[in-house]
């Protein structure tokens, strides 16, 4: 509690990163920053709160790293490294788990990264999330999913009705047409 801790993600081939928070349902961009045109800079573009988040880089800006300051019980969570590459979709790491600890009458933070390997004694593998931070995480795949099949739909069906109208219209002129020829 009131200490830092620090988060890591990978940029290599990536011009573009950015920081969620997944807390109480609610997805929140923490910060974002972007390579320079020279792409040897990293430039913050957002920041929720200057005073307490931090963004870096190494000196090739292949790792980017996340700092929170003054971690209070408010930071637990999941948070989300995305980055961008010259394709308009965002890549997600995997979830870092952010919790804190009541043991005796000291609050302690740690995280868990969703992965096989283990990064030091403070980091515990772990291999999924909850019921609802799945359904969370999720829930906008599949409600994107829908929103296409139903625009997919309403277009089909708008199509369908023009050109059904356009066929009525010829019917009606080719009839006119042959009983003029016919008189």
């Amino acid at each position: 509690m009131g200490g830092n801790i620090t988060l890591n993600c990978s940029m290599r081939n990536r011009y573009e990163v950015a920081w969620y928070h997944l807390r109480s349902e609610e997805l929140v961009l923490l910060i974002s920053a972007e390579k320079d045109v020279t792409r040897k800079k990293l430039l913050t573009t957002h920041n929720l709160n200057n005073t307490r988040l931090n963004i870096t880089a190494d000196s090739l800006i292949t790792t980017v790293s996340f700092t929170i300051s003054g971690v209070s019980e408010s930071d637990s969570g999941l948070y989300f490294c995305g980055t961008k590459s010259d394709t308009p979709q965002m890549h997600f790491d995997k979830p870092i788990r952010l919790e804190h600890q009541y043991t005796g009458n000291i609050f302690q933070f740690s995280h868990h990264i969703f992965t096989n390997l283990s990064l030091n004694s403070s980091v515990s593998v772990d291999d999924g999330v909850t019921v609802t931070e799945r359904v969370l995480m999720f829930s906008g795949v599949g409600l994107a999913a829908f929103v296409f099949f139903l625009a997919t739909v309403v277009a089909a069906e708008i199509i369908y009705h023009q050109g059904q109208q356009k066929g009525w219209t010829e019917a009606k002129r080719a009839s006119r047409m042959s009983r003029k020829s016919a008189k």
